[in-house]
């Protein structure tokens, strides 16, 4: 789940058999980032970023879980494919074509 705030985006990830999660983003310009979450118990995991998310920007993500597989964000109400045809979740109105 995500949830935006003025300046920042929380992400809350549930998997209670996961050892790492990380969060692979594609900002502005088409750049890549990735973030560790942190764990929070109970198969919960979390990371607030510092991003500005509106009517003219846009975060296209998804969590790499173990390092093994790709999941999408189950709150998002926006899924995009990306250049090679991954499906990423969406944050913010921007474009409704990610470029990765």
């Amino acid at each position: 789940m995500v949830r935006t705030l003025p300046g920042a985006v929380e992400f809350s990830f549930e998997d209670p058999h996961a050892f790492r999660v990380q969060i692979l983003a594609c900002g502005p310009g088409g750049r890549e980032r990735v973030w560790e979450m942190t764990p929070a118990g109970g198969g919960r995991w979390i990371a607030s970023l510092r991003l500005a998310v509106g009517p003219a920007e846009r975060f296209d993500f998804r969590y790499l879980v173990d390092e093994r597989f790709w999941a999408l964000d189950a709150g998002t109400r926006t899924i995009v494919r990306d250049a090679e045809g991954h499906c990423r979740s969406r944050v913010g109105e921007g474009p409704t074509l990610a470029r990765a």
